[in-house]
């Protein structure tokens, strides 16, 4: 298979043809994962991040065994080894985002203090004020400062796609895969970006539009949840799936 066959158009096709058929297949898990989404919004931080970690991987087993012809439960509806394995392979790429993203942190403190302290040498960094005032005589200097925590973001942003073939390789192979699926994803994360982007625009403009009809909190909770895990995602882990596939099938040969 070549390149181009898993380019931008034919994977994004792949993904928005499918999502009738997943929702058909997988919609009791879809439907638990959307009810445990609103809920986690009204529990305590810690709680709400627990619970929205389950419901992603109630989705994602449940689409993912779809995606490559494995028991699926009563319309997705499952809690087995494979959900086991996504939740052991979330949180190991939780674990290495916090270390790359507490080192990017230091980084991006480090030249943000460096700046004000060059820009003002009786620089204060204990009060706002002090910092405000050594950006706004930092001159061009200061742009470095809007720079460094740009490109941060910029490498979590890549971090994420490197690793977006985790879950479909988890499940396809039966183990828990993260860094292993790393090098399916190499010089092509350009293409799972421009398919996140299209995939997510739907959601974007239904929540820019919710946005405009205040106190229907409840309201917008429940229709982001169903666009969620109703569209984005079942279109988003077929995607992944036949890039996966692709992928796979290009390293073998």
């Amino acid at each position: 298979m070549t390149e181009g066959s898993a380019g931008v158009g034919a994977t994004l096709r792949a993904g928005l043809s499918d999502v009738g058929g997943a929702v058909r297949d997988c919609w009791g898990a879809l439907a638990l994962a959307a009810m445990l989404s609103m809920t986690a919004s009204a529990l305590p931080s810690g709680a709400r991040f627990v619970v929205a970690l389950v419901a992603g991987v109630v989705a994602q087993g449940a689409l993912f065994r779809r995606a490559f012809a494995r028991a699926g439960g009563v319309k997705g509806l499952r809690w087995g080894a494979d959900e086991w394995r996504l939740l052991a392979a979330q949180l190991m790429i939780l674990g290495l985002f916090v270390l790359i993203g507490s080192i990017l942190l230091i980084i991006v403190g480090g030249v943000a203090l460096g700046v004000a302290r060059t820009a003002a040498p009786n620089f204060d960094p204990s009060t706002s004020e002090a910092w405000r005032a050594a950006f706004a005589q930092a001159g061009p200097a200061g742009l470095i400062v809007a720079i460094v925590p740009l490109a941060s973001l910029f490498i979590l942003i890549w971090l994420g796609l490197r690793l977006s073939l985790s879950a479909p390789a988890t499940v396809d192979q039966a183990g828990v895969r993260v860094l292993s699926a790393f090098p399916l994803t190499r010089g092509r994360t350009h293409i799972l970006l421009l398919i996140g982007l299209a995939i997510s625009v739907p959601v974007i403009v239904l929540s820019a539009v919710l946005g405009l009809a205040p106190g229907q909190g409840a309201v917008v909770t429940a229709l982001m949840a169903v666009c969620t895990y109703f569209y984005a995602m079942p279109a988003w882990t077929g995607a992944l799936a036949y890039f996966y596939r692709h992928g796979a099938a290009q390293q073998d040969a």
